[in-house]
């Protein structure tokens, strides 16, 4: 869409040309790099359109598993385009079978998600900046010298539609957060999340319900 004289006196006014220039730049820039990984990774990796990636996202399919994602999809990846994140872009990661299932209307911000189980968000769920989803320990607790080579327990997270996850969260494997909950920011979440309810802390803890 062209920049009429009007539009652009407008956005001289109300805001900062910088960030409207950048905007469409990293737009633009996160439409080239989300094309060029589905062209590689094919079929394993399916964005249903419309959606909108702002940067480079990340996606890395170490294995066979799949990355599928619904309509209206939206990505912060980029610096200049987040008004809170500190930065990281947005990691997608599969290894080995791992799925990651995201629904429709989904927003994420710098963000990690990494599945050698499965993990899945809902629809019209909203992840704040800098929050982490693995659904596996990176390493075997016990004993010791096995963490150098033995991968750790996985299991499968389940995020319901209508969550908002608060930035710089952490959400652990095997945790089903309940449909149009909250998770505060900071929180570790390392249990069931109940529907409706918002959570806080380290561990996280319901505080109170909603609505």
């Amino acid at each position: 869409m062209a920049i009429t004289p009007a539009k652009l006196g407008s956005v001289i006014a109300k805001g900062d040309i910088r960030f409207h220039l950048y905007e469409r730049w990293s737009l633009l820039r996160g439409k080239w790099s989300t094309a060029v990984s589905k062209l590689f990774y094919g079929g394993r990796l399916k964005i249903q359109k419309p959606y909108r990636v702002w940067g480079k996202i990340r996606f890395l399919l170490m294995g066979p598993g799949t990355i599928t994602i619904g309509k209206d999809f939206h990505a912060v990846s980029a610096r200049n385009r987040s008004v809170f994140t500190l930065f990281t872009p947005c990691h997608l990661t599969i290894i080995g079978e791992g799925r990651i299932e995201i629904g429709e209307h989904v927003g994420l911000n710098g963000n990690v998600i990494a599945a050698r189980s499965k993990v899945t968000i809902g629809d019209y769920t909203m992840i704040g900046p800098n929050t982490m989803i693995i659904d596996h320990d990176g390493h075997q607790a016990w004993p010791p010298r096995e963490r150098w080579t033995t991968p750790g327990a996985a299991a499968p997270i389940v995020i319901e539609p209508d969550v908002w996850i608060g930035m710089n969260c952490i959400i652990l494997k095997g945790v089903t957060v309940g449909r149009g909950s909250i998770i505060a920011a900071g929180s570790v979440v390392i249990g069931d999340v109940d529907p409706g309810c918002l959570y806080a802390g380290n561990p996280a803890k319901k505080i109170k319900e909603l609505g």
